[in-house]
């Protein structure tokens, strides 16, 4: 099923908070609450999100599977890294597949990195294409996870409309459909 933008920003408007009111109380908002107790209930089986990551190491055996699971956020993401034999020498792309708990969306966005030390260095988020030597496990991700749970992709334009909500440290006019949906630090990945 396929949610329009004011679909979307009606789920937002659930979840989080257009005053930044709750940041200076001890106690979370009922928003904050509420997401919080989805969370509790996504926590108790994460034996579907497990047999997904199977299935992606898989079908990707040249490539790094990860996993984020970080109840700040409001999404599962997995995390496609090239493997180490097989990485530029100075920089790289990762795949990031983000499964949304507040809806049924997900959506791909890439980290680019430098290589420094043999540490990978400098991440910046991109909702861009995928480079082509990593446009297949891009594409196999997106796949499986239409396959494995029903859900619809986010196009890059609606990811990116603004939203007057304040998303753990993003505010106003920062924050997007994006950042409400599925993680407000793309950046950090493991």
């Amino acid at each position: 099923m396929t949610l329009s933008k004011e679909q979307l920003l009606s789920v937002a408007h659930e979840y989080w908070d257009s005053s930044n009111e709750f940041l200076v109380r001890q106690e979370a908002s009922p928003k904050r609450r509420k997401l919080d107790a989805l969370w509790d209930e996504k926590l108790e089986s994460l034996d579907p999100w497990n047999a997904f990551l199977r299935v992606l190491r898989n079908e990707l055996p040249g490539y790094a599977v990860g996993s984020m699971v970080t109840p700040i956020d409001a999404s599962f993401r997995c995390v496609v890294y090239p493997d180490k034999d097989s990485r530029p020498p100075s920089s790289c792309w990762i795949v990031v597949g983000c499964v949304s708990i507040v809806a049924p969306v997900y959506i791909l966005y890439g980290v680019e990195c430098e290589y420094e030390g043999g540490r990978l260095r400098n991440h910046k988020a991109s909702l861009e294409q995928p480079p082509p030597d990593m446009a297949f496990p891009a594409s196999v991700v997106a796949r499986k996870i239409e396959a494995t749970f029903g859900c619809s992709v986010v196009p890059r334009e609606i990811a990116e409309t603004p939203v007057p909500l304040f998303i753990e440290f993003k505010a106003p006019p920062e924050t997007t459909l994006f950042h409400a949906l599925f993680t407000s630090e793309p950046s950090s990945i493991p």
